[in-house]
C-alpha cells in the first residue's frame, strides 16, 4: 500500500462517517501501478467506483474536500 492510497483511504472513511454514511461501505482503495490517481471501490456492487487525482502540492484539507465532494455526488447527499 502507497502512502497515498492509505491518506486516501483514511480520509473517505472519514468523509463517509460525516455524510451519515458507514465507513465500512468503502471495500477498496488501489492507486494502479504508474497511476496518478486512485480508485475507491465501495462493497455494493452498485455503487460505481470514484477515480480521486493526485494533489499537485494541495494540503490535506484540500484533498478531504475533493474527496467529499465526490462522495456527495456519487451517493447524491
Amino acid at each position: 500500500m502507497t502512502d497515498f492510497e492509505d491518506r486516501i483511504r483514511r480520509m473517505a472513511r472519514e468523509a463517509m462517517v460525516e455524510l451519515g454514511r458507514d465507513g465500512v461501505e468503502i471495500a477498496d482503495v488501489v492507486e494502479p501501478p504508474g497511476a496518478d490517481y486512485c480508485v475507491i471501490s465501495f462493497t455494493d456492487e452498485n455503487v460505481r467506483p470514484i477515480e480521486i487525482p493526485k494533489p499537485l502540492g494541495a494540503g490535506e484539507s484540500q484533498e478531504l474536500d475533493e474527496i467529499r465532494r465526490a462522495l456527495q455526488y456519487r451517493f447524491g447527499t
